[in-house]
């Protein structure tokens, strides 16, 4: 359904980014399918391999000879559907087609082999205990499942290429779009180019939020989310910014505030591209100086490591790292909004860590040459003092940054300077247009600054990226308010400058409103109340709807929780079954096989947006996880009977260690 020219149709692409849904059509719906059926297919492939990794000649009973089949039956079932969504989506890609159909073919020759290798109609050696001893062919079947494995790698590696190139289409769509809304003349022709502006749009976000739910670098993840947030907040600035434009052709400050909404973009749209395609255009690279506490950490690394190594690294390395981590410090100790007390605290103990490291240099090359039990103590003493003086630096300057964040925060709450440009622009004050302008500039440096400090100490790379994105957003925004403010200025009974100054306000609002919960995590972090991997509420979310910029804090869903946890179960069973004899531990991972694809499923069922069809994805998960909670009573119920068993043939010893680990884990 085309998106309508009014804020509502924005609303249809503004609403889908930062969702990571896969709603898309055809091609997405491909690899949703492929991304299933690997998942189903690998851990069946993993089997395949426990089961052969016996020796030749262990006898196996008919009980296990049926259950091995049924797992060989199983992979190569797997391996066809996996095949027809590979020649599926060759046939959508004619520059792919060879290659994905050889790598299928070959696919489907192992999944045949290792299906035929372990059919007991096959084996028809019986010995006079009624036993039959099988994988004549073990060598057979290794090949057969290396080759799987090579040739799934394959396809999902072709399948790859496919949505980086469906990504890259879309976003060429987006920019021939937009270089004929910058040249759009009519209010008429505006409406109809930009509904099909909001058309593509959605699909980029669905096709991007995809590629950032399978990113599996968190770094490149926050960098992706940060793009697509200005994505989302630029397209209703756009909206607003072109209108001005088109009712007030000949005012200068309206076509500025119009580009530089066009201008920040083109460059998000180029930011995604680079991510997904992993290189930078005009092979550039990645000039951002690495944080203060980033150095810190790899320093304190280089200095710890002398206790395995004496020889490792030179002691000038050691020297130039710390005097290029001092010299950042400069962002702290030049800036006008660093207390007098914080600076002269910095260079105290910047001082005394370069002295502290002269001291350890000088021990150190006597360790080189001495190796005795004091000089050895008087290294590891000289690494101690250093890395407590480090650890000082770091507590001086996270205090300093988080206490200017949280005044600069506190004092900017209400907004003052926001309200009394509106007021002004609405009064045609050109006066006062000038005197608060200069003022919200102050305020913009003050929070440009604090946002570099910030990343400074922010401890996780995806922080440090939230860091920068908010630190470009007040830069960009500011500049931005000041031109749609003095365009209702000019034009102080003109509706649409009044909303256009709306809308970058509101933005602006919102960002203050994410730093504050930055600088929460920033202490987390700090303070170890959270992990490198965990999801940020500071990074970019969805937008509730189109009219309100302030991002939303979604939890994650019950059933994608549930999902996660049942995969951690499987992995403690499947760690617990390796104490088990052949027999009992095919038992419970044909067990544990049935739960991991069920687990997949919901993960998939949970991420994929059914737009209109609320009810069927609510339907699906029920179902899903109805299906699940009867697997978990069996699956729980044999690894007890296997734990009593296991006992009994230890004659009731185990140790009190594993029987309370396996206890808890059930």
């Amino acid at each position: 359904m085309a998106a309508s020219p009014g804020p509502a149709g924005v609303g249809g692409a503004g609403a889908v980014y930062g969702s990571g849904s896969s709603g898309f059509a055809l091609d997405s719906g491909l690899e949703i399918k492929t991304r299933s059926v690997e998942q189903t297919l690998l851990p069946l492939v993993s089997q395949i391999t426990t089961l052969i990794n016996h020796k030749d000649n262990t006898k196996k009973s008919d009980k296990t000879l049926q259950a091995i089949q049924r797992v060989g039956q199983a992979v190569n079932l797997a391996v066809g559907r996996f095949v027809k969504v590979g020649e599926a989506i060759a046939n959508e890609n004619w520059d792919l087609k060879e290659e994905i159909n050889i790598a299928c073919i070959e696919a489907k020759q192992a999944g045949e082999t290792i299906a035929a290798l372990t059919d007991i109609t096959n084996l028809n050696h019986l010995e006079s205990d009624g036993q039959i001893t099988i994988f004549t062919d073990k060598t057979g079947v290794i090949k057969a499942a290396r080759l799987l494995l090579s040739s799934v790698t394959k396809v999902l590696l072709l399948a790859d290429r496919v949505v980086i190139k469906q990504i890259i289409t879309s976003r060429n769509k987006v920019l021939a779009t937009m270089e004929r809304l910058e040249k759009v003349n009519s209010f008429q022709e505006f409406v109809q180019i930009f509904s099909q502006f909001g058309n593509e749009m959605v699909e980029f976000a669905h096709l991007s939020g995809d590629r950032q739910n399978d990113l599996k670098d968190e770094k490149k993840k926050a960098k992706m989310a940060a793009a697509r947030a200005v994505l989302e907040k630029c397209t209703m600035m756009l909206l607003t910014a072109s209108k001005t434009c088109l009712r007030h052709p000949n005012c200068e400050s309206a076509h500025k505030n119009k580009e530089g909404v066009f201008d920040r973009m083109k460059v998000a749209l180029d930011k995604v591209i680079e991510i997904v395609t992993d290189c930078k255009p005009n092979g550039e690279t990645d000039i951002s100086s690495i944080s203060i506490f980033t150095g810190i950490k790899e320093f304190k690394m280089n200095i710890e490591a002398l206790r395995e190594n004496l020889y490792f690294q030179s002691k000038e390395n050691l020297s130039v790292t710390l005097e290029v981590i001092l010299e950042r410090m400069e962002d702290f100790t030049d800036s006008a909004y660093t207390s007098h007390e914080h600076r002269e605290r910095i260079l105290e103990l910047s001082t005394q860590a370069r002295m502290e490291l002269q001291q350890l240099i000088s021990v150190w090359i006597q360790a080189q040459s001495k190796k005795t039990k004091s000089i050895a103590e008087e290294l590891e003493l000289s690494i101690l003092k250093i890395s407590h003086s480090l650890n000082e630096l770091k507590k001086e300057l996270h205090s300093t940054a988080t206490q200017l964040a949280a005044d600069l925060l506190k004092y900017h709450a209400d907004h003052v300077v926001l309200k009394a440009l509106k007021l002004t622009g609405v009064e045609g004050n050109l006066e006062a247009l000038a005197e608060y302008a200069c003022k919200l500039s102050e305020q913009k440096e003050q929070l440009v600054e604090t946002c570099r400090l910030l990343r400074h100490i922010s401890g996780t790379e995806p922080l440090e990226i939230t860091c920068i994105h908010a630190e470009e957003t007040f830069q960009v925004t500011g500049q931005q308010i000041i031109s749609a403010a003095e365009t209702l200025t000019l034009h102080p009974s003109s509706k649409i400058a009044k909303e256009n100054l709306d809308v970058f306000c509101e933005a602006w609002e919102s960002q203050i409103s994410d730093m504050s919960t930055l600088l929460r995590e920033i202490n987390d972090v700090f303070e170890g109340r959270r992990g490198e991997k965990y999801g940020y509420l500071s990074l970019p979310k969805p937008m509730k709807n189109n009219a309100n910029l302030k991002s939303l804090k979604p939890d994650k869903p019950d059933s994608e929780v549930f999902a996660a946890e049942g995969l951690k179960l499987t992995s403690s069973v499947q760690a617990f079954s390796k104490q088990l004899k052949d027999d009992d531990k095919l038992m419970l991972l044909l067990e544990i096989n049935k739960l991991i694809p069920l687990c997949h499923q919901l993960q998939t069922v949970t991420k994929t947006s059914l737009q209109n069809k609320v009810f069927l994805k609510v339907d699906k998960c029920i179902t899903k996880t109805r299906s699940m909670m009867a697997l978990l009573v069996q699956l729980l119920s044999l690894c007890y009977k296997l734990l009593k068993k296991l006992q009994m043939e230890n004659n009731g010893w185990v140790s009190v260690t594993n029987k309370d680990t396996m206890d808890s884990k059930t």
